[in-house]
């Protein structure tokens, strides 16, 4: 069975320069916490958190079904919700993948492993016009290829093609299906009807139509009336089939007891699981926030990259500070207050400041660059607090 991996040379850590020194507690200063509880639940909370973001994706999927059933703007507007309730379900749980755990061999060669599944579900930015019509481009994207059959075997073989942009898959491709390039995508894309219009067969035809379309853009009489209905239809069903079919992979390997994540966690020692837990915190703000998400490329189409952000520093809260009574005093954050109180007041008071900063947030630079401060400071309160907890966490640069 592959342990737990905690040496620094296989953790690949973000560049990120604290906003304050870490406060080294002071010598002749013992502390001994007792873990175990904490390191007995880590599996069951991760199972539980995926579990629900395997049930809110099947929620969407329900609204789906509504929506193909009568494409309409109500509708719509229902699975749009759902699918921002299902990715923010997605995103509390993300901090989990983050826990420095090596998977088999034979998973990263069948591209099953926890991060190749990862970059199926949520691959980032992604263009558009790779899936389906944008403007100037109608006939453009896998939706109007029609020598591309819409199956799972297909449609994966498509994903990052030339480069991770090039996204067949996962939550950014559903946004795109419902939102369109600028937010505006109408219900009627989706009626099941056959072409009213003639489709380009090959390049040479799209080509062709594409420099006719572009000709006429300045005339307000045309416009571009969407074709392909039923592969619209046909291909974002898949999506939302595939994109169930990888969360409950990753939910299965969490099953306390059975499941390959868990029982390394189950295996691993309480220190371990400590420190792992800590270093998951570290790689999330560090890695998926500071470097990736404060760029607002996330979820462009549904322009909630800000919810985002949000989300994935909620998820951290979730699980270091939980709501449930029952489960405080097994809580990492109760191990932070037992600790220092002090340092654990200034984490959870620098998480409240990096969230409010980020709920009011504009794209304005400055207040980009503000938050940006705040969420760093959560880091570097993180830092102080493993410290204080006698935990090593790998350096930042």
């Amino acid at each position: 069975m592959i342990r737990l991996i905690f040496a620094i040379g296989l953790i690949f850590l973000a560049a990120c320069t604290p906003k304050q020194p870490d406060e080294l507690p002071k010598k002749g200063t013992s502390v001994n916490i007792d873990a175990s509880a904490f390191a007995a639940q880590v599996d069951i909370v991760a199972y539980t958190s995926l579990s629900k973001a395997s049930l809110s994706a099947q929620v969407m999927d329900s609204k789906l079904a509504s929506f193909m059933y009568h494409p309409n703007p109500m509708s719509q507007e229902e699975v749009k919700q759902a699918w921002r309730q299902s990715y923010n379900d997605f995103l509390y749980s993300l901090v989990f993948s983050y826990l420095p755990i090596q998977d088999p061999p034979d998973w990263h060669t069948q591209k099953i492993a926890y991060n190749d599944l990862l970059l199926q579900l949520d691959s980032g930015a992604i263009e558009g016009g790779y899936i389906d019509y944008i403007p100037g481009y109608p006939f453009s994207g896998i939706v109007n290829d029609l020598t591309l059959a819409i199956d799972e075997d297909s449609i994966r073989s498509q994903h990052g093609f030339t480069d991770l942009t090039n996204a067949s898959l996962g939550y950014h491709a559903i946004e795109f299906m419902f939102w369109g390039q600028e937010g505006k995508r109408s219900a009627h894309d989706f009626f099941p009807q056959e072409n009213t219009a003639p489709v380009p067969m090959n390049e040479t035809d799209e080509s062709a139509h594409n420099h006719e379309v572009k000709d006429t853009l300045d005339d307000e009489s045309s416009f571009h009336i969407p074709q392909n209905h039923n592969r619209r239809r046909q291909y974002t069903k898949l999506l939302s089939d595939l994109l169930q079919k990888d969360l409950h992979r990753i939910q299965r390997r969490w099953e306390p007891s059975t499941g390959y994540y868990a029982q390394l966690l189950q295996q691993s020692s309480t220190d371990n699981t400590l420190q792992a837990a800590l270093i998951a915190g570290q790689r999330l703000i560090s890695e998926e926030l500071l470097q990736k998400r404060f760029q607002l490329t996330s979820s462009e189409f549904s322009n909630g990259s800000q919810q985002d952000l949000l989300a994935l520093l909620t998820g951290l809260k979730l699980w270091y500070f939980p709501k449930d009574e029952d489960q405080q005093e097994a809580s990492l954050g109760f191990l932070m207050q037992q600790a220092d109180a002090k340092i654990a007041e200034d984490f959870i008071q620098s998480l409240t400041t990096s969230m409010a900063c980020i709920e009011k947030m504009t794209n304005n630079h400055d207040d980009i660059g503000q938050c940006k401060q705040d969420t760093i400071s959560v880091l570097s309160n993180l830092r102080r607090a493993a410290i204080s907890l006698n935990v090593t966490l790998p350096k930042l640069d």
